[in-house]
Formats: C-alpha cells, structure tokens, sequence
C-alpha cells in the first residue's frame, strides 16, 4: 500500500509482484488449484491479493486473474472477491485462454465446469460495448449523449473464437445440459464471424456426447450455426456427418453447390425460396399440409442417403467446370451455372422429402405431400434410384 500510494513504480510490475508472491505462497496455484489444506489461511491470502490489484486495465494478465478466480472457488471466498475478479476478467477477455476459463464446478454438481461463471464474464465483456448514456449540462438544460461501443472488431473476433473453442471443450460434458450450451453460444451470435467451423466443430461434439437428445432439441442446437460460412473441409465434413439433421445436411449442399458455381466465374444464383426458409425457420404457407415432411426433415440422414447426396454434388461440380472449359464468355458461363444448379433441383425432387423445399420455391403453394419420384415428368429415373427412399429414414428421438 506504501508503494502505491507514492506512485512510483508501475502498475503493471506491482501486478507482477502478486503473482509473485501467490505462486509462492499458494502451492498448486500455477495448475489452477491449491494444495496447502489451511483454508482460512488460504483464503485470507487470496482475498488480501485481490484487494491489493492494481486498478488500472491490464496492469495484471487476464490468465492470472482466472488463477485467482479458481483459487478463490476453492477456499470460498465471499462473493465480493468473485464479482470483482470476473469484472475484471470480462474487462479483458479477449487475452484469455480456453485453458483459462475452464473452472470446475463447484462439488455437488453433475457437471464438469462452471459454465454460469463464464457467462458471467461473457456479459462483463459485453457490457463494454453497450451504449453509455452520459449527462451534459449545455446552457441549463440537460441532454443525454450516446457513446458507440468501445470494442474493437479484433476483440469481439479473438471473443468469438474463444468461446467457440470453450463450447467444443464443455460440449464433452455428457451432463451438460442444452440450454447452457445455447445460451453461451447465442451470447457472441451477434458478432460477425469470417467462419462457423468453430461453432460447427463444438455443435458436432456435443451431437455426439448426447444421441439420446430430441429432434426438437437437435434442430436448436444446429440453428445457432451459418452453413454458408463453413469452409470447405467442414462441407465435407457436414455432408458425411450422421449425426444432423437432414435440412442441415440438404443446406450444406446447396451452398457448397452455389460456392463452386460462383468459383467458375459465374454469378452466384438467388437461393430457392425453400432454403431461405430453412435458414430462417420458416416453412411457408403449406407448412401445415403435412406434417411427416416436417419430422424427416427433422429427421437424421442414414448413410446411404449422404454418400448418394455427396456422389451427385461431386458429379455437378464436374459437370459445372467441364462445361465452363469449353465455352468463352460470360454467357456460356451462367448458362452453364444455370443447368447445374438446375440439374441440383432436379436432383431433389425427384426425392419425396424434398418436394416441399423446392415446391414452396417463388410462393406457389404447391401440395407438398405429393411423390414426385412417381411424376413421369420428375427428374431422371436412375437418379431417384440412386438415394435412397425417405421411407426407410429411421429418426433419434
């Protein structure tokens, strides 16, 4: 307190100086934890630390305030002590790591982590960048002035990656309830990211540590990803994985479609009113016509019917180059575009699950219920027998 007071060295080296003294007088602290068993001891030390923090924004490094966050879980500091440290956590979260914020949940608990603590400092970030109202007297009246936020888009981006990389982490937690996993990913939707692989690597994990969730619950979990902005290899990957539902798995393959037609040089198609409303949630006005479309939709792919889906997209995007190499001019180019992504919709119809998605296409209202594989006019037999029938779909619930 003599040292602060007179202000002559930094606060970033009295900073340094706890974290000094913590790693030596607080065994374990470096992993984490605390290996000496006088709690009270223990506590009064970790209290008197973060009582002495200096005030000043990255004056102490955001990894040792989590050290000190953990340690204060396990000698029960009061709430005070918490409050503050994961106010200054969420002040500069952005220097974290997933390691970091990997607090074990308190004894008694199902669960593997303190994810309410991390939404905590996830909301301490966000605060930063709230619209502050400040007062200012001009003349004698007074008026309310807005501030922008004051976070950085760099900031929000290394936020996102980090919290997509801690969902993949707790995704491993069978225990882990959905609504947790949402609520933290729906915390960071509202910044922009280049790429949902993140987000799409930790929804596939917690796919897979939890089979036995419901449709419903599977649906939600997938709403929270972007398919247009998977690379390519999570395509790929999207397109062989089981464990999604089928609208996520028909998604993927249009926009991948879309992506190599735009990759020839043509212009990028407008999307079928169909996928729009998959995006979206909605499912038109003939949503109510029936509703076993509705469940297959909902229902996961078999892997019969993704290796022909695959096989067909591979055979478009073939088709799509060979035919762009032999012709000059924009043009040939969209024409060619045209007639694969015309040869994808035929593609799908001739399957029974996806009549409804292209007959909503431009609002006709088409009876979604109908077998247009029994059409004579639908698309090319041998592609109809080369999926699978929708009949023999087999959903988890």
């Amino acid at each position: 307190m003599s040292i602060k007071s007179k202000s002559i060295i930094s606060d970033e080296v009295i900073g340094e100086s706890l974290k000094a003294y913590a790693l030596r007088r607080l065994p374990g602290f470096s992993k984490g934890m605390i290996e000496c068993g006088d709690v009270v001891k223990n506590r009064s030390t970790v209290d008197t630390i973060v009582w002495l923090l200096p005030a000043e924004r990255g004056s102490v490094s955001c990894s040792f305030l989590l050290k000190l966050l953990k340690a204060a879980n396990i000698v029960e500091s009061g709430e005070m002590v918490k409050r503050e440290l994961v106010r200054r956590i969420g002040q500069q979260l952005e220097a974290a790591s997933v390691n970091d914020l990997l607090i074990r949940a308190p004894e008694g608990e199902t669960e593997m982590y303190d994810v309410d603590t991390v939404q905590k400092i996830v909301e301490e970030f966000l605060m930063q960048d709230q619209n502050a109202e400040i007062e200012a007297l001009e003349g004698h009246e007074l008026q309310e002035i807005r501030r922008p936020g004051i976070l950085s888009d760099a900031s929000k981006l290394m936020v996102t990656k980090l919290i997509d990389g801690y969902l993949a982490e707790i995704a491993k937690d069978p225990n882990l309830p959905l609504s947790k996993f949402v609520d933290l990913a729906e915390k960071v939707s509202g910044f922009s990211r280049p790429a949902h692989d993140g987000l799409y690597r930790a929804i596939d994990t917690y796919l897979k540590e939890h089979p036995g969730i419901s449709k419903t619950e599977r649906k939600r979990i997938c709403k929270l990803m972007d398919c247009k902005k998977l690379s390519v290899d999570a395509c790929m990957h999207a397109v062989q994985n089981e464990r999604l539902p089928l609208r996520v798995v028909v998604q993927v393959l249009f926009f991948e479609q879309v992506r190599a037609a735009a990759s020839s040089g043509s212009s990028t198609p407008d999307l079928p009113k169909g996928i729009k409303d998959l995006n979206s949630g909605s499912h038109g006005s003939s949503r109510s016509a029936t509703t076993n479309t509705e469940e297959e939709w909902d229902a996961v792919a078999t892997a019969e019917e993704l290796k022909a889906l695959k096989g067909e997209l591979a055979s478009l995007r073939l088709g799509n180059r060979g035919g762009v190499s032999e012709r000059n001019g924009g043009d040939n180019k969209n024409s060619v575009d045209k007639a694969a992504i015309s040869k994808m919709k035929g593609l799908l119809m001739s399957k029974k699950i996806f009549t409804k998605l292209w007959s909503s296409k431009g609002g006709q209202g088409e009876n979604s219920g109908s077998d247009s594989s029994d059409s004579p006019n639908s698309a090319n037999p041998e592609e109809a027998k080369s999926t699978p029938s929708r009949n023999r779909r087999h959903s988890v619930s």
